[in-house]
């Protein structure tokens, strides 16, 4: 990383502190909108700049796909960092998942509950429980999926035949010529 990729990340993540301060002080849905396009970009950034960092590893881990040799552990863990370094770090920070089921089965209690004694005066009580587990299942969802993700890895690299390794050379190629991906 050169030093004007830190200086360039450093300021926009600067920039968004304090759009994030902004939102937070007016709590205003189209300054939270702001934030995540924000946040958006920074992630492509950084995912760019991963790339960058590894792509000299990358080439040579290419090489050893196509030719059959065997990978080393920088080989290996080059491909891990390009496909799913994101997915295991994200499981490693997010500490939540316990905390949004045992909400999830919370809510579903309250909405069979109301359910079952809804009339006209209740049944928005009973839509606004409904949202509120709607907007659980995303973080759930996303969650299992980024595991799944890393199941999947694990089993595709576990044993490198042909069709595997062809696999991770279009993968890791695809990383490398389109960086914002």
């Amino acid at each position: 990383m050169t030093v004007a990729d830190t200086a360039e990340l450093s300021e926009a993540i600067e920039v968004l502190s304090e759009a994030t301060g902004l939102a937070l002080e007016k709590k205003s849905a189209d300054d939270f909108e702001a934030v995540s396009r924000r946040l958006g970009r920074i992630d492509v950034m950084v995912r760019e700049l991963q790339q960058a960092m590894w792509a000299d590893e990358a080439q040579d881990t290419i090489r050893r796909l196509k030719s059959g040799q065997a990978l080393t552990e920088t080989n290996r863990q080059t491909i891990r960092t390009f496909l799913i370094s994101d997915a295991e770090h994200y499981l490693a920070v997010e500490n939540n998942f316990d905390d949004w089921t045992a909400e999830l089965s919370r809510l579903l209690a309250d909405i069979a509950r109301r359910a079952a004694e809804v009339d006209r005066d209740t049944i928005g009580e009973l839509r606004g429980v409904l949202k509120d587990a709607i907007r659980l299942l995303p973080d759930i969802q996303n969650y299992l999926a980024e595991r799944q993700r890393i199941e999947r890895f694990d089993l595709v690299t576990a044993t490198l035949d042909d069709t595997s390794r062809d696999l991770l050379v279009r993968l890791l190629k695809d990383q490398l010529n389109r960086p914002n991906r």
